[in-house]
């Protein structure tokens, strides 16, 4: 099991880096965007770089139909592929063929796992990036090994990775939290989040993770300055976050 941790933060980041690199396939397939407040005017295909043309080749005659958030994101992903390795770009055509071999549904599952993956705060996106890039650099004898032995699991066995890693990542985030506090503010700290609901220690948390790293000591000594009665009003009216169970 050694390295396995890696694995299942690996999946997420694949399916960023799979709909950032793979854009044609996923446009092609994505329902329109709702039109914004301030829409982005359409780009001309004559407008694009003769690189991005030979990327983007598959895309030529439905160009001009795109929603202008659709060729944004073609055209981000033809930048990024213009900047990959030669072993980056043999690793996207893999990842490119697996997903034209999906069904609708497992696509569909992708496709909510990205969005899964976009919801989650910027700090926990970066550790993402992070373990995929180190997951990445594993010899390939090695990454085929580890994804076998995930595979291989039985389901109750890959419940319990699964939980695993969960709780190896809640650890890190109350590790990052527990050192951004100066140690004579701890035991006020705690004694404030001891107070708080589990929905309302998830909205701080949450909230916490969210805000840039020079705000968020200001946030926490708001809210340990606040009555009781104060900090609850200002909890109950933090976005719930995902799939947190309701009482």
């Amino acid at each position: 099991m050694n390295g396995l941790h890696l694995f299942v933060p690996m999946r997420a980041a694949i399916a960023l880096a799979l709909l950032a690199c793979s854009a044609v396939v996923f446009a092609q397939e994505q329902p329109p965007s709702p039109p914004a407040a301030t829409a982005a005017a359409p780009q001309a295909w004559s407008t694009l770089s003769a690189d991005e043309q030979q990327v983007l080749a598959p895309m030529r005659e439905k160009w001009a139909q795109l929603p202008p958030p659709a060729q944004q994101r073609l055209l981000r992903g033809a930048r990024r592929w213009e900047s990959l390795s030669s072993d980056q770009r043999d690793q996207v055509r893999q990842r490119f063929a697996k997903w034209n071999a999906m069904t609708p549904q497992q696509r569909a599952t992708l496709r909510q796992r990205y969005e899964q993956f976009r919801s989650l705060p910027p700090a926990q996106q970066q550790r993402i990036r992070q373990a995929f890039k180190r997951f990445s650099s594993l010899p390939p004898a090695q990454r085929q090994q580890l994804q076998q032995k995930f595979s291989q699991m039985s389901p109750a066995e890959r419940q319990a990775f699964l939980a695993g890693a969960a709780a190896q990542n809640r650890a890190a985030m109350t590790r990052e939290f527990v050192q951004s506090i100066p140690p004579d503010q701890r035991p006020a700290t705690r004694q404030m989040l001891h107070s708080l609901t589990s929905d309302q220690r998830r909205a701080f948390h949450q909230t916490w993770r969210s805000l840039p790293p020079a705000q968020r000591e200001g946030y926490r000594q708001r809210l340990l300055q606040m009555s009781p009665q104060q900090r609850n009003a200002e909890l109950a009216r933090m976005p719930r976050p995902p799939h947190a169970p309701r009482h």
